[in-house]
């Protein structure tokens, strides 16, 4: 009998460790065939409710797991959890600025998320239009600096939209800057 639960510690084990690397494989994949040539969808959502998968890579640092993201009217959740589903960082965003980030248990709330988020996570995230890049559109406000075959430049941000759902929600999207590249796979 003993024999017996060793045998199923050991499959579960095995389990666990190939479903974590499998999540972490994702975001070294390279796709099987080029990024569709990129056309601007002709809906777009005022408020969604997404999941998926991200990675955030810097030459020091490099996180992925899960993401939860719900806009609705002024605000707008984000949260980053890890494969196992624990929540290590989440960011609220209320009407008229206000912005809170809640990471290692503590909650930062100020004005400016850019700080908030430079400060408390190391890096920024372009949460001010990010929720118009992730429907695959550009930002009406703010000129796009240069067209790509699969996406575009905007903000000091190149957007490139590695895989589609369909004609208007993108399935894999890439954002970097400088030595920050930050990956989505949404699932809509």
């Amino acid at each position: 009998m003993r024999f017996f639960w060793l045998v199923l510690l050991v499959l579960s084990l095995f389990t666990l460790g190939v479903e974590v690397s499998g999540c972490a494989s994702f975001y070294d994949a390279v796709p099987d065939l080029p990024p569709p040539k990129y056309t601007k969808p002709s809906v777009i959502d005022q408020d969604f409710n997404i999941s998926g998968r991200f990675s955030i890579k810097q030459p020091s640092n490099s996180s992925y797991g899960n993401f939860i993201w719900v806009k609705e009217s002024n605000t707008e959740e984000l949260s980053f959890n890890t494969p196992l589903g624990q929540t290590v960082a989440k960011i609220t965003v209320e009407s008229g600025g206000l912005a809170t980030l809640t990471a290692d248990n503590k909650s930062y709330t100020g004005d400016d998320l850019d700080d908030l988020m430079e400060d408390q996570l190391g890096y920024v995230l372009p949460m001010a239009y990010l929720h118009y890049w992730m429907q695959g559109v550009s930002v009406p406000s703010a000129p796009v600096v240069q067209e790509l075959n699969d996406g575009f430049v905007q903000l000091g941000w190149k957007v490139e939209y590695l895989q589609w759902v369909d004609a208007n929600h993108p399935q894999i999207v890439q954002c970097s800057r400088d030595d920050l590249v930050v990956k989505f796979l949404i699932e809509w």
